[in-house]
């Protein structure tokens, strides 16, 4: 039987990669999201890859290449759909965001916060279809095209350029948090509140409302030099592997670690100036290439100093004893900068 998206027909066996157009732009280009599908000669779940929602998270990419390049068609059983640059536009600028989105669209230009794309209230009095931003745009054609032809999500994301993060975020039903833990990314993080509660919402959250099971890996941070990307990488397929034999897409068994590090609590600790940050933190400190860093509540892990007067302005200490799992190397801060965020022990647990 065929696979079919976006008016295309992916025979059993086969590979294929195509473009779902969003819009002429004004350079005179199409504004377009790419994807892959990868169609198993035998039947299986749907398995959904999305990458670069936010573009600055560029390495993502090269996980996803690995999995639809490697993977063959012969060995799987169901089908790969595969988004590597979710947000085009955003991945051009290796912006987070949007760039220069118009000032009326108030969504913040970010396009995991917008899903699914549509409004079910007025804006201004406003519920014409086309009144949205480009970014909710982008966001409608995927919640329409590719998330509900999928049976299971993941989405990977990670950090800026000169921060560094690992960790697993997963909705909240039975058998997402199955595959987050058959992952094996060893630190799983399941926090209280959501960071949308409203109509708009993150792409995974909105799957989930789709009955669909969804994991975040949250793994790496740009600008760290090819070792330390290539880890990421590993890390993010072998993970990925491990779901899809969980699912019996591919022969074999998962390979999960002994126990993971479950955590709840995670407090931010963000730069209260400006200034020059000076710390011993590397990015392998969040457990890449070796086991995350473990600090203790008041130690000192940098300081901010002024490049004008040369004084320490602050210190930055860690907030609680625990693991890193998010922190930022040496390099300039603005005020109100995420340096560090910690996998607190207290209300943690080795599942």
């Amino acid at each position: 039987m065929t696979f079919k998206i976006h008016g295309k027909k992916v025979p059993r066996g086969s590979r294929d990669y195509f473009s779902i157009k969003v819009a002429p732009m004004l350079n005179g280009s199409d504004l377009s999201i790419p994807v892959h599908v990868v169609h198993g000669e035998k039947e299986g779940p749907v398995m959904g890859l999305f990458a670069n929602i936010h573009g600055s998270e560029y390495y993502q990419n090269r996980v996803l290449r690995r999995l639809v390049e490697d993977i063959e068609p012969s060995e799987l059983k169901g089908t790969i759909v595969a988004v590597p640059v979710a947000n085009p536009y955003a991945f051009q600028h290796m912006s987070r965001q949007t760039p220069n989105p118009p000032e009326e669209t108030v969504d913040f230009a970010n396009m995991n916060r917008v899903f699914p794309g549509k409004r079910n209230t007025p804006l201004f009095g406003s519920m014409v279809s086309t009144d949205i931003s480009l970014t909710m745009r982008m966001a409608a054609l995927l919640s329409d095209e590719v998330i509900p032809l999928c049976t299971h999500i993941m989405d990977y994301h990670g950090q800026m350029r000169g921060m560094a993060l690992k960790k697993m975020l997963f909705n909240l039903d039975e058998k997402s948090k199955v595959m987050a833990k058959v992952f094996g990314l060893g630190v799983l993080h399941d926090p209280p509140g959501s960071i949308s509660a409203g109509s708009f919402m993150p792409m995974t959250r909105y799957a989930g409302k789709l009955g669909i099971p969804s994991i975040v890996p949250e793994i790496g941070g740009g600008g760290h030099g090819e070792p330390f990307e290539k880890e990421c990488e590993n890390m993010a397929v072998k993970g990925s592997i491990n779901v899809m034999k969980h699912l019996d897409m591919l022969e074999g068994e998962p390979d999960v670690p002994e126990k993971q590090f479950y955590f709840v609590k995670a407090p931010h600790v963000r730069s209260t100036v400006g200034g020059y940050f000076v710390t011993d933190m590397v990015a392998g400190d969040v457990g890449v290439g070796k086991e995350p860093r473990e600090v203790t509540e008041g130690e000192v892990l940098g300081t901010v100093n002024s490049p004008y007067s040369f004084k320490e302005l602050e210190q930055i200490k860690a907030p609680c004893d625990g693991l890193i799992y998010a922190c930022r190397v040496s390099g300039l801060v603005e005020a109100q900068s995420e340096v560090l965020a910690v996998a607190d022990y207290d209300g943690s647990k080795w599942i």
